[in-house]
Order: C-alpha cells, then sequence, then structure tokens
C-alpha cells in the first residue's frame, strides 16, 4: 500500500527505473489523469491522458501513438 501523496513518485521512479517501456496507468479521476499526464511530462516522461472530457479524435489519437509506440 502506497500513500496516496507517493504514488506518482512512486509510478515516475519505476517508469524511469524499471524496464518499463510502455503502461496504461489507470486513474480515479479525469482531473487526476490530467495532473498526472501534466507530472510526467515534466518529469520527461512522454504521457498522454485519455478520458470521456477529450474529444474523440484526440483519444483515438493518443491511442494511435501508444499502439505504435511513439507516447
Amino acid at each position: 500500500v502506497v500513500p496516496r501523496e507517493k504514488k506518482g513518485y512512486l509510478l515516475e521512479h519505476l517508469l524511469e527505473e524499471g524496464n518499463i517501456r510502455r503502461a496504461v496507468v489507470f486513474t480515479k479521476t479525469k482531473f487526476g489523469a490530467e495532473r498526472l499526464g501534466k507530472k510526467l511530462n515534466n518529469a520527461g516522461i512522454t504521457a498522454e491522458s485519455i478520458h470521456g472530457d477529450k474529444a474523440q479524435n484526440a483519444r483515438k489519437r493518443a491511442l494511435a501513438r501508444f499502439k505504435d509506440a511513439q507516447a
């Protein structure tokens, strides 16, 4: 169990230090997805959020980039 305030740091560490090339991370809220995506991008980790408030074409582009290993 990881305290909420440390989950972002742990994820960042795992993505940087682990042998993880691509990952899907689920969040509880749309706001949390946006916040996590910005935090990871600020840390130099390419990330995109996908949620119901995004336009369908933006979600499709993000999924295509993930599939093609560009995100």
